[in-house]
């Protein structure tokens, strides 16, 4: 996990981010595919700061957020406090009811750098969705992303959010003795509100990118079946985004 989502930084994402994502559309676009499959109870997995909870507790019966970060919880659950929230791990869920769709958003499968962490999320999604429950979740596309970083070390992103300015220089770097698509992320945070630009945080992470081949794997590994994927673009990253049905699970019979 990132430093970002630690308590000193967690503001830094909150607000610079505001200024990164439209998160009217990224709800609208969340809000379509659960309406097209009668969602009625949603779990969030990566909820960060609560940027989609209030328009998914407003719009459909049952909601709860979840995310791995205290920090990131804190400012939801001051941002909106009537939100349903609860700290975890993705990759082992513990729920006493099930959902009928279970969304991962913000492109949160990149710190799923084990193969066993991919495989221990999709087993524990399938054990928390209801019976042709429905699983969504986006990835950073490793087919279009990896040819671009060895073209494009180092990116400048800038936000302006509520008349502040911000900037977020940063520096990826593949990989190279690991079979998986992973990437060294490096970035610096300014605040150029003022004549000069003013350090408010760095950051470093790995993250992992996906090609198809391994999502597809994985999916029918644990027992999902992939209805479509869509081709989206984000503020930095080409993103696939996954929709799944979850199937019943094949029970071997033996013979007398």
């Amino acid at each position: 996990m990132n430093s970002l989502y630690e308590k000193n930084l967690a503001w830094v994402y909150d607000e610079i981010y505001q200024g990164f994502i439209d998160y009217k559309a990224e709800y609208d676009f969340y809000k379509k595919l659960c309406q097209t499959h009668n969602t009625t109870s949603i779990l969030e997995i990566a909820c960060g700061s609560g940027n989609l909870s209030e328009s998914f507790t407003n719009d459909f019966l049952n909601y709860t957020g979840l995310d791995y970060s205290e920090a990131m919880l804190e400012i939801a659950k001051t941002k909106f406090k009537k939100g349903n929230f609860l700290q975890g791990d993705m990759r082992n869920l513990n729920f006493t009811s099930q959902f009928s769709t279970i969304l991962i958003t913000g492109r949160s499968t990149s710190y799923l750098i084990e193969d066993t962490d991919i495989r221990n999320t999709f087993n524990s999604v399938y054990k928390a969705l209801q019976g042709n429950g429905i699983f969504i979740f986006d990835c950073i596309d490793a087919e279009h992303f990896m040819p671009y970083i060895l073209k494009n070390k180092n990116i400048t992103h800038y936000s302006n959010v509520n008349n502040k300015t911000f900037e977020r220089d940063s520096t990826w770097q593949k990989q190279e003795s690991t079979k998986s698509h992973l990437v060294f992320w490096k970035s610096k945070y300014y605040d150029t509100n003022k004549t000069d630009r003013n350090l408010i945080g760095e950051d470093s992470a790995i993250f992992r990118t996906f090609t198809d081949k391994e999502i597809h794997t994985n999916l029918l590994l644990s027992n999902f079946e992939l209805l479509h994927t869509i081709d989206r673009k984000t503020y930095a990253f080409n993103t696939k985004v996954y929709v799944c049905r979850k199937i019943a699970k094949k029970v071997s019979i033996q013979g007398a």
